[in-house]
């Protein structure tokens, strides 16, 4: 009798030493502020549509959450491309934000590393919503800018002609150094 008690004691030690709680993720937010401050706030402001979503992996503790891949429609800050990338959590319960492929959204996003490092990272905590629900975020925050026109601004043209007129000056100096290299070596003959 004794030994059947020693045996399921170190049987239930033995388990005991192996067991590992599970992980657990639980997202608390205070209110979110207003649009003008979180403006202020978020390194990126955006509206665009979700045209891509990968999971990251759930069990890699810098390659948690989703990656959201968009396509931009306006800026008010933070983008000058015509698409973003931005990493969220895999699920309301750790913070993600619920994007849905095809749908259009106003986006909040800040840099960090909460769920993949130095990517743009939003969250159920940021103002970020579906674009149809964005009316008093949208009336505060006034028109955005539409990407092709962040180009223009930039200024952005062509590649440069300075470099290639170098290119052929210098051939040119070249050429004329060998031909009067040749003439001077003609006229000591």
């Amino acid at each position: 009798m004794k030994v059947r008690y020693l045996l399921s004691f170190g049987l239930l030690f033995i388990l005991f030493l192996w067991w590992k709680p599970l992980d657990a993720s639980a997202c608390s937010c205070v209110a979110l502020p207003p649009p003008k401050k979180a403006l202020t706030e978020a390194d990126a402001v955006f509206s665009g549509e979700v045209v891509e979503i990968i999971e990251n992996g759930k069990h890699i503790v810098r390659g948690k959450g989703k990656t959201i891949h968009f396509k931009v429609d306006e800026v008010w800050k933070g983008i000058d491309e015509s698409e973003a990338v931005v990493t969220t959590g895999l699920d309301t319960e750790g913070c993600g934000f619920p994007f849905e492929k095809g749908k259009k959204y106003l986006v909040y996003a800040s840099m960090g590393d909460m769920y993949v490092a130095n990517t743009l990272t939003t969250t159920i905590c940021r103002r970020t919503t579906e674009f149809a629900y964005a009316t008093e975020d949208l009336t505060v925050l006034g028109e955005g800018q539409e990407v092709s026109s962040l180009k223009e601004d930039k200024g952005e043209t062509t590649l440069p002609i300075w470099p290639f007129v170098l290119f052929i000056l210098g051939l040119v100096a070249i050429f004329i150094g060998f031909r009067y290299k040749k003439s001077q070596k003609n006229a000591c003959r």
